[in-house]
């Protein structure tokens, strides 16, 4: 195993449980030294590129690990912990590695209760672009790993020599990966965004309206081919792949899909909703680009945009049915698969921007543990909506419970995408005050009817952060104010990682 380690930028394994004793390392790999060990190699010079840790280190790496799953109060509101699955991108600069961390629940015989686990995948801080890029290559194999690893811990945790061929079959097929690289080992993430759907489904207007740049929608002719620009984001150069809808074309980025369709981290596609007259063709373009991502064993996430949905038709018959009929195909289409459907109109930014916001948030590795960690932060300060966004307006994370809809009386279709669509203004109205100095402190109250907006600005390393709450009692920001410390310090590696 050691030797396997030695030739691999997967640097080592660490996992770990939240057991009675709180987060405890149960297996490491490399295997954990001595202090005195450590300082006899330090001694003899003998500390190269190898990983080295003592037990003192592996169960400081377990303890920032678990804190970020589960606290001393865990909820178990979920049906079946099972389903309980996390990712996230991890720095331990103590060590100069970075982590691939994969959150879950066991079921074992000597615990009444599910047991919370976390399982490290290290590598080389300066390679840590590795575990982003072939991330969809990667989630296969740790999830497959763990179908058959969980058995093994039902009745007891084995010795090491008993369970290290597993660690050493998986280590091997990272090394695989390792060897065939979804894009050249750098420094540096990129990342892929196609925007497909059939010719003049909105595909162009939505990036351009993205791009505020409203001039440019008059006259706009279809788009030959495929039109690759790049945008700077979350930390990584991402590369929009806006695919022209030709039927010509169409046939050629499946023809040529590990050109075009291959190693896809993100898909908008697009369905003109005032067009029935070609939803099954579109829907059977759909159903080609899903078998071909499929084939590359890609799980490539799904957004999709209901265009031209302009407010003036959205309430006619024929546009309600049209839009009911193309959900249930897209149902029929992924009947195991949740669902993100938008429906965006170029005459209201604000339903595009949600979208992509929407969609470029699914490309964090970090998104589902932020997401859980503000559901507690939610739950200890009584908020009954949370969210979190980027300097400019990106939504990042949210939480929503069921007393926001009593408290505003907005439906609860409607309640988050409301609070969604009007977060980054807020977000826009206190940079406008804050410039002109009208705004003294780092938070604004805005009272709407019984429920109070609660808006605050925080920092993580060099990035503006903001928060928006509602909740029923301005006094609560009392207690806002010292959970906020507690919800940063446990999760400051997560955002840092979330945008660089």
């Amino acid at each position: 195993m050691e030797e396997l380690l030695k030739s691999s930028i997967v640097k080592g394994f660490v996992f770990s449980v939240y057991g009675e004793l709180g987060p405890t390392p149960i297996y490491c790999f490399p295997n954990y030294v001595t202090e005195k060990e450590l300082r006899e190699l330090i001694q003899e010079s003998k500390v190269g590129d190898d990983l080295i840790l003592t037990y003192r280190d592996i169960t400081q790496i377990s303890i920032k690990n678990l804190s970020l799953f589960i606290s001393d109060k865990i909820i178990y509101e979920e049906e079946d912990l099972r389903k309980v699955q996390y990712f996230a991108i991890l720095p331990y600069p103590d060590f100069n590695t970075t982590s691939l961390t994969y959150f879950h629940f066991i079921y074992t015989s000597f615990s009444d209760l599910p047991v919370a686990t976390a399982f490290s995948i290290l590598v080389e801080e300066n390679r840590r672009s590795f575990l982003y890029n072939n991330m969809n290559r990667i989630k296969p194999l740790v999830f497959e790993f763990f179908k058959t690893f969980d058995d093994q811990l039902y009745n007891t945790y084995p010795p090491r020599e008993q369970i290290e061929e597993f660690f050493r079959d998986l280590l091997r097929k990272l090394i695989e990966i390792e060897h065939s690289p979804s894009t050249p080992i750098t420094t540096h993430r990129k990342m892929k965004i196609l925007f497909a759907g059939l010719d003049d489904s909105g595909k162009t207007s939505f990036l351009l309206s993205v791009d505020r740049k409203y001039s440019k929608l008059i006259g706009l002719k279809p788009t030959t081919g495929a039109r690759i620009k790049s945008i700077e984001a979350l930390g990584a150069t991402i590369f929009l792949w806006d695919l022209g809808g030709q039927y010509q074309f169409r046939e050629k980025y499946i023809d040529k899909a590990e050109i075009y369709l291959y190693e896809a981290d993100l898909l908008f596609y697009f369905i003109d909703i005032r067009n029935k007259i070609r939803f099954d063709e579109s829907i059977e373009y759909l159903q080609n680009l899903k078998t071909v991502l499929k084939e590359f064993n890609q799980n490539t996430p799904i957004v999709y945009i209901l265009s031209k949905g302009d407010s003036d038709i959205l309430n006619s018959v024929e546009i309600k049915d049209n839009i009911e009929f193309i959900k249930q195909k897209l149902v029929n289409l992924s009947p195991n698969e949740p669902l993100e459907i938008y429906t965006t109109s170029i005459f209201q930014i604000y339903t595009i921007l949600r979208a992509f916001s929407s969609g470029i948030s699914k490309l964090s590795p970090n998104r589902d543990l932020i997401n859980h960690n503000l559901k507690k932060f939610s739950f200890a300060t009584q908020s009954y909506l949370t969210l979190l966004l980027s300097d400019d307006g990106l939504l990042l994370a949210d939480f929503c419970d069921k007393q926001a809809v009593e408290l505003t009386k907005i439906p609860k279709s409607d309640v988050i995408n409301v609070f969604e669509v009007s977060a980054p203004q807020f977000a826009f109205i206190f940079k406008i005050f804050t410039k002109f100095k009208a705004l003294k402190r780092d938070e604004a109250i805005f009272k709407v009817d019984r429920s109070t907006i609660l808006f605050k600005r925080i920092q993580i390393e060099d990035s503006i952060l903001f928060l928006l709450f509602l909740v029923d009692d301005e006094n609560k920001k009392a207690k806002i104010k010292k959970e906020l410390t507690t919800f940063l310090t446990d999760t400051q590696d997560l955002l840092s990682r979330y945008l660089s």
